[in-house]
């Protein structure tokens, strides 16, 4: 007969030791357990929210850094817009409808973008103002000025301001950030600006976009530490940099901690945007984010309290016999070997069963872990030394760890940077599409390290779509001139495996050799100075940067007369002359080797800018001249060598002077016309080649040439032939006298008139008279 539970109780000694003994068998290992399981729990929640707040930010910051990007495409745009380079050189020609054009150019862009308040153009030389509202000021009676002091300061050409407070014609007042540009795009030129003001609350908008489920609060901070977008306005422009948690903020590029804010214990989350050094945070205090700790928390204590009940019953039912306890639980053991698909349509029937679950999910998420880590590697290699090149800096430390992550064997002393650009690469990405190029690309960087590794430790990563930088590492005992010499060894195998195996050639230029780590940056600057002088010494070269800088000490007196030589000649379609010209400045640039680079760019930029005032002066354009969309500017920035560009230059000036050439053979037919009509009805009078010139409006050597080239004579032989040819029909056909004769036909004196119909006719004037 079955006895109830009360009924079999007995409390004698072995039943209670083996109660208490197998309760707290159980309920000791199931408590740490649990406690263990919390600890993780909470930490991975902690992780999952520092990631995901990184990652927003991150996202966040290549937002706005997009933005930016369009913003500075649309200040190209109106820079190198034809009418406001027009306003900008001559703003007195043709202005009336330039200015419309202007105007409504700026009135479409700031209607299209969601994000531009307003746009200014700004021409120095007339000190005009154009607005995107329809509107044009002069200098002295527009409401924003702010900006211009900061603009004339500033040396670079493409300038950011930090977020201000505009007023406009209205007075309202409006939070703005401010980019400016010089006309021409990129040129040290302050013929003119293009000023755009972009929203700061949209701004806001787009970096609060990804935060808005969030119950935190996102802000942006300047490389000063002035609040530059933020959603309460009241806390615009001030400066937080000296409180503490900004500090921290600024000791890295990015990163999260836990500081007191406002009273609160505060988690802090930063990113910083390598476009404009802004510094994104995100900031929650600590409180929001355990919330979902404390879920964890109770679903652990329920499961725990249901597990010690089941414990002390399962223990009383062990009591009652040792065998068949032992028994159930092997069975229950045997049957949550494997967990169910649904946890919902199981009931979870102890702690055991709980912690199998979470430690087979530990266990799947490392492993996870381990595989995208080594999934990134090249990429953290790639980044790594990137950010060394490129001067990002990153403590010794943190070097060094990421070094033996990557089974780097690196020291940390002796570099050399060898910088390494594709020769002609516009003409590679031409003939290669996308996906080739970057196959060769690969294939180069694994063929560059390949040949490093056979003589030193080294690596080759991507810096330019046409740069790469080869980062050789020395022994700490090797001198400077033997790092110096092998590194020219090393690049004269690169470059002729590159020519044999590639269907490019490279250039190379060689940086010093720098002892720390932390100044690869410096040697890659070097090299960088040195592919310049590629400039000079042509493709498929090598170049160091100690044979290069001595020059940069000596100095060049650039002759501008030539210049202003090939212009003039221009002008007129003197096309040989020119060509002469265009040789002899570029064989003495050749020559004297010393110019510096900078200088040698500005003097090209310069030559084409003033060839592109040659036709506007003549009422010609670029694009009439060449095709729609040719900017001189871009084709110069395409040419690698001296010589690409005397080519590139030939061929410009010949196609000018022909343009030059066609447009005055359509006038030349009218101007000789008009010549001779002159003279025909100046004949009697005393008229010089200067008098037929200044009438006409021409030089006095473009009307002889005139002559020359359509009449087969000079000025004076003709002026001759008609006085002669008049002087014979009046002796034929007058009484009048022969001196009288001489003077109605333009002679001063009757022997000049004599000696000159003679050496024509053949007999004097008298006798021709007589002859009839």
């Amino acid at each position: 007969m079955k006895k109830t539970y009360l009924q079999n109780y007995r409390f004698n000694s072995i039943f209670f030791r083996t109660f208490i003994v197998l309760i707290l068998s159980s309920i000791i290992p199931v408590l740490a357990a649990n406690w263990i399981i919390y600890r993780q729990s909470t930490s991975a929640i902690q992780k999952q929210t520092r990631s995901t707040n990184l990652d927003m930010l991150h996202k966040t910051s290549q937002m706005v850094d997009l933005i930016y990007g369009e913003i500075n495409h649309t200040l190209q745009q109106i820079a190198n817009d034809t009418n406001v380079i027009q306003l900008a050189i001559n703003p007195h020609i043709d202005y009336f409808s330039r200015n419309i054009n202007i105007i409504n150019n700026l009135k479409n862009i700031a209607a299209s973008s969601q994000y531009i308040d307003s746009i200014y153009v700004y021409g120095a030389k007339d000190r005009s103002v154009f607005h995107s509202n329809g509107n044009s000021y002069k200098l002295e009676n527009f409401y924003d000025k702010v900006w211009l002091d900061k603009y004339q300061a500033s040396a670079s050409p493409l300038l950011q301001l930090e977020t201000r407070t505009v007023t406009d014609a209205s007075g309202n007042q409006v939070d703005n950030i401010t980019f400016i540009a010089n006309v021409l795009y990129e040129s040290g030129s302050k013929l003119g600006a293009v000023v755009i003001n972009v929203s700061e609350e949209k701004i806001y908008k787009a970096i609060e976009g990804l935060h808005t489920q969030s119950k935190g609060e996102v802000y942006a901070i300047s490389s000063n530490g002035v609040i530059v977008s933020h959603k309460d306005k009241n806390k615009l422009y001030n400066n937080i940099s000296h409180l503490p948690y900004a500090k921290k903020i600024f000791e890295n590029d990015r990163g999260f901690f836990i500081e007191k804010y406002e009273g609160k214990q505060t988690f802090f989350t930063y990113v910083t945007s390598s476009n404009n050094n802004w510094k994104y945070i995100y900031s929650i205090p600590t409180d929001e984010l355990q919330a979902d700790t404390k879920i964890v928390t109770l679903i652990i204590l329920v499961i725990t309290y249901i597990y010690i009940l089941l414990s002390l019953l399962i223990s009383f039912a062990v009591s009652k016999g040792i065998y068949d306890p032992i028994e159930n639980l092997m069975g229950l053991v045997l049957n949550f070997k494997q967990f169910p698909a649904k946890e919902e349509d199981r009931l979870i029937k102890n702690e055991y069963e709980f912690l199998g679950h979470a430690y087979s999910n530990v266990i799947d998420e490392n492993r996870s872990m381990e595989e995208t880590l080594e999934q990134l590697k090249p990429m953290i290699k790639e980044k790594l030394f990137s950010n060394l090149i490129m001067g990002i800096n990153e403590n010794v430390k943190e070097i060094s760890e990421k070094l033996r992550f990557l089974d780097n064997d690196f020291s940390l002393t002796n570099f050399i940077v060898v910088a390494m650009q594709i020769d002609d690469y516009n003409q590679f990405c031409d003939n290669f599409n996308e996906i080739d190029r970057s196959l060769h690309k690969v294939k180069l960087i694994n063929m560059v390290e390949q040949i490093i590794v056979h003589h030193q430790k080294g690596v080759c990563v991507e810096v330019e779509p046409d740069k790469l930088a080869v980062i050789i590492n020395y022994n700490e005992y090797i001198k400077m001139m033997e790092a110096q010499t092998q590194a020219l060894h090393l690049a004269e195998i690169i470059k002729n495996q590159v020519e044999k195996c590639f269907p490019f050639t490279v250039t190379l230029g060689i940086g010093r050799l720098y002892k720390d780590i932390l100044n690869i940056k410096q040697s890659y600057r070097e090299a960088l100075n040195a592919l310049k002088y590629k400039l000079y010494q042509g493709k498929n070269e090598i170049i160091s940067i100690s044979d290069i800088e001595p020059q940069s000490n000596e100095l060049y007196y650039y002759h501008s007369e030539k210049e202003k030589i090939i212009i003039n000649n221009l002008k007129t379609g003197n096309q040989k002359e020119v060509m002469i010209l265009l040789d002899e400045l570029v064989e003495e640039i050749y020559e004297n080797g010393a110019i510096p680079y900078d200088f040698l760019q500005q003097i090209f930029a310069r030559i084409i800018s003033l060839m592109a005032e040659v036709l506007i002066e003549l009422g010609l354009t670029v694009e009439g001249v060449f095709w729609s969309g040719y900017n001189l500017y871009t084709e110069l920035s395409k040419r690698e060598t001296l010589e690409d560009i005397r080519i590139w230059l030939t061929e410009v000036c010949r196609t000018i002077t022909d343009a030059v050439n066609d447009m005055n053979m359509k006038r030349l037919d009218r101007n000789v016309e008009k010549i001779l009509e002159y003279i025909d009805e100046h004949l009697h009078e005393d008229i010089s080649l200067n008098d037929v010139a200044e009438w006409v409006g021409f030089s006095s050597s473009y009307v002889s040439r005139i002559f020359k080239e359509n009449l087969g004579k000079n000025f004076v032989e003709y002026l001759n032939e008609s006085r002669i040819a008049k002087a014979k029909h009046l002796l034929k056909e007058t009484n009048f006298t022969i001196k009288e004769i001489g003077f109605r036909v333009g002679f001063n004196s009757i022997q000049t008139f004599m000696r000159t119909f003679k050496k024509y006719e053949g007999v004097t004037a008298g006798q021709y008279r007589d002859n009839l």
